[in-house]
C-alpha cells in the first residue's frame, strides 16, 4: 500500500487539508470574520505579467476525456494569442495531441495574415502537445512514444493518469498501470525513458517526461532510476497539491533536491467557476509555494493552470492565478521565473 493510500484510510479529510480550515470556511459568519483576500493587486499589472506566459499544461475540446463542455483548443489558442502568451502545451488523457497542435498552428498562421490584412496586430500563440500512456495508445508503448516524437511538437510525454494503479486504487478498482515491479522500473517504462533521452540528446527540440497520476513511490523510482543513469530528462510532478498526486512538504523538497519540476495548478490551488462540489486545499497550497520558493528558490517550480474544463478557460484562469499568487505575497519576480523561465528550459523554447 504506498503511503498515499495508507494515509487516506486514516485521515478525515486528505493528507493536507484541516478540520480547523473545513470549520473556518463553513462559518456561518465566514465573510464578516474571515476573509482575507491578500494585498490589492491592479488588473493591468496582472495583463502585462501574462504576457509570455508558457502553460505547459492545459486541456480543450474536442479532446477532453469525459468532461464535456470544455472550451475549445481552437478558441483557448487565440484568446491565448490575443493575451500575449508565448506557448500553450495541450494534454489529453486518450490521445496524443501534437499532431492536432501542427493543424492549429497552421490556422493561427493563416489567422494573423487575414488580421494583418486588416491592419490588425495578431501574434500567434505557440502550440504544443504530447502524450498520455493511458490504455487507449496501449499503456506504456514505446512505439506510440516514438510515434508521437516523430510527428514534432511533442514536448511531454505524461504518464498513466486514469489507468494508473494508484488512480484505479483511489476509486475503489482493481488493475491499473504500474510503473515498478519490485524495486526495479518495468522493462517498457525504462524503454520509454531510453527514447526521450535519445530524443533530447539528438534532437535540436526537448520532450519532458510528466509523472501524471501514478504514486509518489512510483516518482521517486523513475528519478531514482533517471539520476543513476544519467539521462537527459527534465520529469515533471504534476499539480502537487491537488489531493490524488499531493506532496508533504517532505517529499517535495526531497523530490527537488533529486532534480525534479514541480507543479502548482490553477485549477487545484484556487478556486474556479463551475468548481462546484470540490474543496481545494488553499491554505496548504500558497503556504507550500512560499516555503518552497524561500529554502529551495523558484527555478524548479512551474505554475500551470491545468485548465479547459467547463467553467475554467485557460486565459481567466491565468489572470485569476496571477491575481491571487500577487496578493499572497510571491513576487512578480518569482512567477515571472516559475511561468516562463522554468517551462520554456523545459520544452526547448
Amino acid at each position: 500500500m504506498s503511503k498515499a493510500m495508507e494515509d487516506w484510510s486514516k485521515l478525515k479529510f486528505g493528507r493536507e487539508i484541516t478540520e480547523e480550515e473545513l470549520k473556518r470556511r463553513t462559518s456561518p459568519v465566514w465573510p464578516y470574520k474571515y476573509f482575507k483576500p491578500g494585498e490589492p493587486v491592479n488588473p493591468r499589472e496582472v495583463d502585462e505579467i501574462l504576457k509570455g506566459v508558457i502553460d505547459v499544461h492545459v486541456h480543450g475540446a474536442p479532446l477532453g476525456a469525459w468532461l464535456a463542455g470544455r472550451p475549445s483548443m481552437v478558441e483557448t489558442c487565440i484568446e491565448a494569442s490575443e493575451a500575449g502568451m508565448k506557448a500553450l502545451v495541450f494534454k489529453d488523457h486518450n490521445t496524443m495531441t501534437n499532431n492536432i497542435a501542427i493543424v492549429i498552428q497552421e490556422l493561427l498562421e493563416n489567422l494573423k495574415e487575414e488580421k494583418v490584412k486588416n491592419g490588425e496586430e495578431f501574434k500567434p500563440v505557440k502550440v504544443y502537445g504530447g502524450i498520455v500512456l493511458n490504455n487507449t495508445i496501449g499503456g506504456i508503448n514505446p512505439k506510440a512514444v516514438e510515434t508521437a516524437l516523430g510527428y514534432g511538437k511533442c514536448k511531454e510525454v505524461w504518464l498513466p493518469s486514469l489507468d494508473s494503479k494508484h488512480q484505479r486504487s483511489a476509486m475503489g478498482l482493481e488493475g491499473g498501470l504500474e510503473m515498478t515491479h519490485g524495486n526495479d522500473l518495468v522493462p517498457e517504462l525504462k524503454k520509454v525513458l531510453d527514447i526521450i533521452a535519445d530524443y533530447n540528446k539528438r534532437s535540436k527540440d526537448r520532450c519532458a517526461l510528466s509523472a501524471c497520476h501514478v504514486s509518489n513511490e512510483e516518482k521517486f523510482a523513475i528519478m531514482d532510476y533517471i539520476n543513476e543513469t544519467g539521462m537527459d530528462i527534465d520529469v515533471l510532478m504534476d499539480h502537487i497539491t491537488q489531493e490524488l498526486t499531493l506532496f508533504t512538504p517532505e517529499e517535495a523538497k526531497e523530490m527537488l533536491d533529486k532534480g525534479a519540476y514541480l507543479e502548482f495548478a490553477e485549477c487545484s490551488c484556487i478556486p474556479w467557476p463551475g468548481m462546484n462540489d470540490w474543496v481545494i486545499a488553499f491554505d496548504y497550497s500558497m503556504a507550500l509555494i512560499k516555503e518552497l520558493i524561500k529554502d529551495k528558490g523558484a527555478d524548479h517550480l512551474v505554475l500551470i493552470t491545468d485548465a479547459g474544463q467547463p467553467g475554467n478557460k485557460p486565459v481567466p484562469g491565468w489572470k485569476m492565478f496571477i491575481k491571487t499568487l500577487l496578493a499572497q505575497g510571491v513576487s512578480e519576480e518569482d512567477i515571472n521565473v516559475m511561468a516562463k523561465e522554468v517551462p520554456a528550459k523545459l520544452i526547448g523554447l
